[in-house]
């Protein structure tokens, strides 16, 4: 390269050592061979002019290709260019074109274009580092284009847009744009960089570094030349940020410092939020704010509209950090102001989640509070997984902090972690505040404590209790609004319906409970909650089976599992309640292997633990099973052992526990455990367990009264069955063969409607006997015997271990993925949470949720972990 006094340098550069060779951007400029202008406009530190000498290079048209690199602000246009002309053989002079800037004189003007059009062949004039924005010069570059445009083809690389009008050129074809989306890295140009540079990374770290950076080559190589220096750079690739270091100088020496004062200030103000939205521009930055951010993206300010959001913009990861590392540095006190600014600004908007966090960010606790609280936002804290944005925010919250808003807050969070004595401490501690000063409306407080005590209800030992609370708090959100933030909040509704739900089904009341549930799912639904849908549908499955009805219980839990799949809910979060019914299902079909696995996989779940409802139906199924299994002494041990667990239970479910464990004894040869339920025998388990004994203490007449009540048409299917298998053994007994063929006759044509078989396993051995004897029944029943007796192995009382991921067989892929929903699966792959992955597209949340869903229904998997795994498998991710 040779300088040219004044205006720049000539000649070709040199391409870096460390360049990578990207051919999807050779081939877009490969395309203007028809064209007058290629524009390359991007940011500094994006590769521009290493690419665009890669392309002279691997065309071979150096002796047609002309370069000036402009060198200073003050450099003049037209000497250069002319300059360029004229060492490709153009018959024009540098003498006839003034050193300033400024319009050409016409005849000149005109000498230029006919110099050009006159030469034999076509020719390619590459102006690199010039920013193109007098108005004149435009004028005279533009007719020169237009009018040479089949022997001059330039090729601008720049930092701003110049004063042309491109949307001419647009509109004829005739122009050729490579931009900062185009230069950005993808994952696999970024590894080859890193591996150029003598630095190995994973798959996952590679993306994680480019996504950091946005792909802005500068940053990767700064942040390359970092992580060589670190002991262990897939960890380290956490440290690369934009307010320190090298990257830090970059920005500021060849960004920041190029701006004038006024654009400074403007771009300090708006780096406080992670989008800038409309009106919040304003609110930040003035007036004209917006009118100047849209300036700044042609200028390529390392700022950029965000697609699909008209009016929103977002500033590069790293140039964001510098930006409000120096406003921090600079202006403490405006950071705060700021911060408070985006706060107010998105709470008057409605946006809870962002304006917590700018509240956070300066400490404004009491504030942060009083807006989770005054938006009723406690149900959004209770659904939210752990890993939530504003879960996490709230986490950070003092302790010591007095205040009823603060302490509703973490009352909440403890509730939601599963934190009995904390949520109660902190319940009380809201109570003993409320006649304090607050920053939150007593009004939002009181409607927030009150559904805080239905929900915390539901494993309360008083479900009469648990009730009222729940019918309080459902009368608190239907009272008129007394505040300003009054909005829908079809999460609260849920939450209280399935509090009432549970209530309810623990007082006994399954129909009211069964519609309160069905009412659940439609509010759920609404209100975008897939998990509790899923805890109402599992609810409505367990009712159905305390019904007998076995076919709508596996509907009603198949369907559970699909909405908390489809839905991406986390296993921790979901209810036990499906799974226990299914188990229950399979149990009275008498497939024990499929019972078991369900089994397993709520013991795996830990939820019964905490919650009554499944707790006390899994120990019932799990008994079932040991009995099938022959283990009448484990099943004892276990059902002892929930049942005093539920000895202060005043409700349903610990009777239901006595019932069964009254059964498992009877059926043992012990009739005067029946004792224990006699004061239940108006319920028809209670009753089939009271005949039984008395049919093995020889009082038929007692067996028979109890008997009636097991024979109505009120008793579920099952208990109806075994009260008939009951009747038959005893018929037997009496050598009323016909009567007893009857019996059986009648127990089977109930049985079939619902497929129960386990009544039929631990019937008398004389009863068995005459079903094999008789052909025609087991002919005409011979369903009976499709499913095997024997179990796929012993059901230990231990928790299994989980089952080997590796050991499954791989779920074929239903569908491809679509391409957002592959940019999704990689930001799960790098752990991103739901909110930050929304944050990085610039899409709702929900929308990231479908995706979620979407993603693992066509890997045919249940969890996010799984379909990255699968996915992997496949080849989707990198391994």
């Amino acid at each position: 390269m040779g300088p040219h006094p004044g205006d720049g340098w000539f000649g070709i550069p040199t391409i870096p050592s460390a360049y990578v060779r990207r051919p999807r951007l050779l081939q877009i400029l490969d395309r203007s061979d028809a064209c007058s202008l290629v524009l390359v406009s991007a940011p500094a530190g994006t590769g521009k002019t290493a690419l665009v000498a890669d392309w002279v290079a691997a065309a071979g048209e150096q002796d047609r290709t002309a370069w000036i690199t402009f060198d200073g602000a003050d450099a003049a246009f037209w000497p250069g260019l002319i300059g360029c002309l004229e060492s490709l053989g153009v018959a024009v002079s540098p003498d006839t074109v003034r050193g300033e800037e400024g319009p050409l004189d016409r005849q000149v003007r005109r000498a230029v274009v006919e110099a050009v059009c006159v030469h034999p062949a076509r020719l390619t004039v590459v102006v690199d580092g010039y920013d193109l924005l007098s108005a004149d010069v435009a004028d005279d570059l533009d007719f020169l284009l237009r009018h040479a445009r089949d022997r001059l083809r330039l090729v601008m690389a720049t930092r701003a847009d110049p004063v042309l009008p491109l949307y001419r050129y647009r509109l004829d074809d005739t122009v050729v744009e490579v931009r900062m989306a185009d230069l950005a890295f993808t994952d696999e140009e970024a590894g080859e960089l890193t591996q150029r540079a003598g630095l190995t990374l994973t798959p996952d770290s590679v993306h994680a570094l480019n996504l950091r950076t946005k792909g802005w080559a500068a940053g990767l190589r700064f942040g390359t030349q970092l992580l060589r220096m670190r002991p262990d750079p897939d960890h380290a690739v956490t440290e690369i940020v934009g307010d320190t270091g090298n990257i830090a100088e970059y920005l500021v020496g060849e960004v920041l410092a190029a701006q004038s004062p006024d654009v400074r200030a403007l771009l300090l103000a708006t780096s406080v939020p992670d989008t800038i939205q409309p009106g919040l521009a304003e609110a930040l930055g003035g007036p004209a704010a917006e009118r100047t951010l849209t300036f700044l993206t042609r200028d390529n300010v390392l700022i950029e509209p965000v697609p699909g959001h008209a009016g929103c913009y977002r500033y590069n990861p790293l140039f964001r950090d510098l930006l409000r590392a120096v406003l921090a540095f600079e202006s403490p006190d405006e950071m705060k102001r700021l911060q408070r600014t985006a706060a107010e600004w998105y709470s008057r908007d409605g946006q809870v989640t962002a304006s917590v966090t700018h509240f956070v960010a300066i400490e404004a606790w009491e504030e942060a509070a009083a807006e989770v609280v005054d938006d009723l936002a406690v149900g959004q804290l209770l659904l939210d997984d752990g890993t939530a944005g504003l879960t996490r925010s709230l986490r950070l919250m003092p302790s010591e902090l007095e205040d009823p808003a603060a302490t509703v807050v973490r009352a909440t969070l403890a509730l939601g972690a599963g934190d009995a004595t904390g949520f109660t401490d902190e319940l009380a501690q809201v109570k003993s505040e409320s006649g304090e000063r607050s920053g939150s409306h007593p009004w939002a407080t009181d409607v927030a404590v009150r559904v805080l005590e239905a929900v915390g209800a539901q494993t309360s030992e008083d479900p009469s209790q648990a009730m009222s609370l729940a019918t309080a708090a459902e009368e608190a959100l239907e009272a008129p609004g007394r505040g300003p933030k009054i909005n829908p909040h079809p999460e609260l509704d849920a939450l209280v319906i399935l509090s009432k739900g549970i209530a309810a089904l623990r007082q006994g009341r399954l129909a009211a409970a069964d519609a309160m549930f069905k009412s659940g799912v439609a509010a759920a639904g609404a209100a975008g909650s897939e998990a509790v849908q899923v805890e109402c549908l599992g609810y409505q499955a367990v009712i159905a089976c305390c019904r007998g009805k076995l076919s709508r219980a596996a509907r009603l839990g198949a369907r559970a599992i699909g909405v908390a799949e489809r839905g991406g809910v986390n296993a921790g979060d979901r209810s036990a309640a499906a799974r226990v019914a299914l188990g229950w299902v399979e149990m009275e079909r008498y497939d024990l292997r499929a019972a078991t696995e369900h089994v397993q996989s709520v013991e795996r779940m830990d939820l019964p633990l905490r919650d009554p409802v499944p707790h006390a139906f899994l120990a019932v199924v799990r008994a079932r099973l040991q009995v099938a299994h022959g283990d009448r002494l484990g099943a004892l041990s276990g059902l002892e052992q929930a049942a005093a667990g539920f000895m202060d239970e005043r409700g349903w479910l610990g009777e239901q526990l006595r019932i069964e464990l009254a059964h498992v004894r009877v059926a043992a040869g012990e009739p005067t455990a029946a004792i224990e339920v006699e004061d239940l025998d108006d319920e028809p388990e209670a009753a089939l367990v009271v005949g039984l004994a008395h049919l093995q203490l020889g009082d038929p007449d007692a067996a028979d009264a109890a008997m009636s009540t097991v024979l109505s048409k009120r008793a579920a299917t099952p208990i109806q069955v075994s009260g008939w298998l009951a009747e038959c053994a005893r018929r037997l007994r009496d050598g009323a063969s016909v009567r007893a063929r009857a019996a059986l006759d009648r127990a089977l044509t109930l049985a079939a409607r619902e497929r129960v078989r386990r009544p039929f396993h631990e019937a008398p051995a004389v009863v068995r006997q005459l079903l094999l004897r008789d052909k025609q029944l087991s002919t005409e029943h011979a369903w009976l015997f499709e499913i095997s007796t024997e179990p796929a192995r012993r059901l230990s009382v231990k928790k299994p271990a989980p089952t080997s991921v590796s050991s499954r067989p791989s779920a074929p892929v239903v569908e491809e993925l679509t391409e957002k929903e592959q940019e999704v699966l990689g930001h799960l792959a790098n752990l991103l949470t739901t909110e930050e992955i929304a944050g990085v597209m610039y899409i709702s949340v929900n929308t990231i949720r479908t995706h979620v869903r979407n993603i693992l229904r066509k890997l045919g998997v249940t969890r996010r972990n799984a379909a990255v795994r699968r996915a992997r498998e496949l080849h989707l991710l990198p391994q």
